[in-house]
């Protein structure tokens, strides 16, 4: 278990957290989103218990780890001497464990690597102490479809073993398929938090285009919807019941005396969210 209470910081007079507050479960992923500059960093840097707060508590259970957004290594090293290094040399058992859990091989010169691979053994050393909660900044930055493929099952893996995580990434589409949970913070707070799977059905839609204009008393069937336009419609799916109410919708328009042109289903995502909160 992670617990944030009030975390503040300021800069130069300028506060950057301004009492941020959010727990977290053992065994969850929790997003954490954000504007760049919007503190995220700051945050981890806190929570990592390398940069000290201006005031709050910060509650653990357990060891934590950190992979920061640029991690440093030394280049002329190997992959196996790195970890070694960091392990003092005193544990070869648990440094063949990190390379194999990374899929990484010995013997790599770092120099050499990829910044994908560079990116999963910055993830084996954070997990050099066997933490029980991992923060993860920008883990998937600039990295191919297949990089980020790899440190997403990375990540799902770590959640499988029942540690905690906590990650930072601009690329929302991956918290939307790993993270349990997500808080968006801004102006120095977390204005919102959401449970991912709940949220996506929360607000889920299927915009329907019909061939012609269609009659208002028509559309009062539908339990919610939105006119786009004279034969255009956006009718909601409800959350508590998706399956149930999706089979309802599509037996009304497969009844209906109007000609379908085209149907569309959009699911409310994490970048909506963001949308509405940090930007709107």
């Amino acid at each position: 278990m992670l617990k944030v209470d009030g975390i503040r910081k300021s800069f130069s007079g300028n506060d950057v957290l301004r009492g941020v507050s959010f727990s977290i479960k053992q065994g969850e992923i929790y997003g954490l989103i954000g504007k760049n500059g919007a503190g995220k960093t700051t945050l981890l840097n806190i929570m990592a218990g390398l940069m000290d707060k201006d005031a709050g508590t910060l509650k653990k259970d357990g060891v934590i780890g950190y992979l920061p957004d640029l991690p440093n290594f030394f280049e002329y090293l190997k992959t196996d001497e790195y970890l070694d290094f960091l392990l003092m040399d005193k544990d070869k058992k648990r440094r063949d464990e990190l390379l194999d859990m990374v899929g990484l091989k010995s013997g790599l010169k770092v120099k050499t690597m990829s910044r994908g691979m560079r990116q999963r053994l910055g993830i084996a050393a954070a997990l050099v102490n066997n933490p029980d909660i991992i923060l993860f900044d920008e883990p998937t930055s600039a990295l191919d479809p297949l990089g980020r493929k790899d440190v997403k099952d990375i990540l799902l893996n770590l959640k499988d073993k029942g540690k905690t995580i906590v990650l930072s990434t601009h690329i929302l589409a991956d918290m939307d398929k790993i993270c349990d949970r997500a808080g968006f913070l801004h102006n120095g707070i977390i204005a919102k938090e959401v449970d991912v799977r709940e949220s996506a059905d929360d607000k889920s839609y299927i915009i329907v285009g019909f061939k012609e204009k269609i009659a208002d008393d028509f559309l009062r069937i539908f339990e919610t919807y939105e006119k786009i336009n004279e034969n255009m419609v956006k009718i909601f799916i409800d959350g508590m019941s998706k399956d149930r109410s999706q089979k309802k919708i599509f037996k009304i328009l497969s009844e209906t005396e109007y000609e379908v042109s085209s149907i569309s289903t959009k699911e409310h995502t994490l970048d909506d969210i963001f949308e509405e909160v940090c930007v709107k």
